[in-house]
């Protein structure tokens, strides 16, 4: 048992952290649906599209594993404030950007800042998790994650419809460095756990049979997801005659913000489930309620229909999240907690990049919708996988 002072001082930090991620993926959400649509105003074509959201992804897989296996021997509030940093600077070299190349260049930056700040951050809240509760303190992280980047697209989408395309990016600018702040005068300068024991050697990740579990759920669920992720904006706002439902970049962004919004208000209450019930059953039940929703996204003609499948999706992933986090979180504290997140990071960012690329070409060849059933049944083929290999570990 922690003493109690402990145990106030760990939870004081938890929400202070998770103010700071909740701003900085706001600034993110903001610009969501607006790179793809931005990158499309340069001439982009739809496979370049594909390639921005996998260059960003690119850079987090590079990035995450030796950021995790430094975040287990440094300050991992100094990394955070360093990505947070990235995040400030690069909205500004998205407005002076000329050319698609150029913007090739800037989301391989801003990956860098994505990989020193989410999986340090989880590390660093799983580190301070009460034996028993991993799955509600990493749900309020995870619960700031997805209100952050749930109300980023809907105030995109109506900041490019009243100013710019380039508008949001300054936002994105404002709202990074006010997390800076945030972190250097309010985070605690490091409070480890007394559980944690970092080891900085990630190979004892994969050789966990718990975690290849994971990271296989995590790669291939991510890789239905990133199929979908680069393109939904534009699925929704793109004319029918080019498969897409023609209405306005604003209800895209709407779409997209009521459906993170309420995944986000599940995180807690479906973290406080997996601290209770089978979190390999929880896990498993998500990804199929996901695949669920991205079927129904084939039989959309309007922005209801369209409301109702990402609702769907979106309570996939919020059943599935915590469960996972706090899988990773107990195995962590064998092996290092910064590592371990970092190589989970590194599995979904090895999703995002395959995914967007294949849908990429999927559209150039045929059309948008197309997508939605590859993605489908990747999703469900990670789950299956993940289920079978946990089952047989035991």
């Amino acid at each position: 048992m922690q003493p109690e002072g402990d145990l106030k001082r760990n939870s004081r930090a938890v929400y202070i952290l998770a103010a700071c991620v909740f701003v900085s993926m706001l600034g993110l959400g903001i610009i969501g649906p607006i790179i793809p649509l931005y990158a499309q105003s340069m001439g982009a074509t739809f496979a370049f599209i594909g390639l921005l959201s996998s260059a960003w992804s690119m850079s987090r897989l590079a990035f995450s594993v030796p950021v995790g296996r430094l975040s287990d021997l440094r300050s991992k509030k100094k990394l955070m404030m360093l990505g947070v940093s990235i995040y400030t600077f690069v909205s500004i070299l998205y407005v002076l950007a000329m050319d698609v190349g150029t913007l090739l260049a800037i989301r391989l930056v801003h990956g860098l800042g994505s990989a020193l700040t989410m999986p340090v951050a989880m590390a660093y809240a799983a580190g301070l998790a009460q034996e028993g509760h991993e799955g509600s303190t990493l749900g309020t992280m995870t619960m700031a994650m997805f209100a952050g980047f749930s109300l980023g697209p809907f105030i995109g989408g109506g900041l490019s419809d009243l100013f710019s395309l380039t508008f949001p990016f300054y936002v994105m600018c404002a709202l990074s460095a006010t997390s800076f702040v945030l972190m250097y005068v309010f985070l605690p300068e490091e409070v480890h756990s007394q559980h944690e024991k970092p080891r900085p050697s990630y190979r004892k990740v994969l050789y966990n049979p718990t975690m290849r579990a994971a990271f296989v759920y995590r790669l291939i669920v991510s890789l239905g997801m990133g199929s979908v992720f680069g393109f939904l904006a534009i699925y929704i706002s793109s004319e029918p005659t080019v498969g897409g439902l023609g209405l306005t970049v604003a209800t895209a962004g709407m779409i997209m913000s009521v459906g993170q919004v309420a995944s986000s208000f599940l995180q807690k209450p479906f973290g406080l489930l997996a601290d209770r019930y089978n979190k390999t059953l929880l896990t498993a039940v998500g990804g199929v309620v996901s695949s669920i929703g991205l079927i129904l996204f084939l039989y959309t003609s309007g922005a209801y229909g369209t409301l109702l499948a990402q609702l769907v999706f979106s309570l996939g992933g919020a059943l599935s999240m915590p469960a996972l986090s706090a899988i990773v979180a107990i195995e962590g504290r064998e092996i290092g907690l910064g590592t371990t997140m970092s190589v989970m990071e590194a599995a979904m960012s090895l999703g995002m990049i395959i995914g967007p690329l294949v849908s990429g070409v999927i559209v150039d060849l045929f059309s948008l919708k197309p997508i939605f059933l590859a993605s489908a049944a990747i999703t469900a083929l990670g789950t299956a996988t993940f289920y079978i290999l946990m089952k047989s570990k035991r």
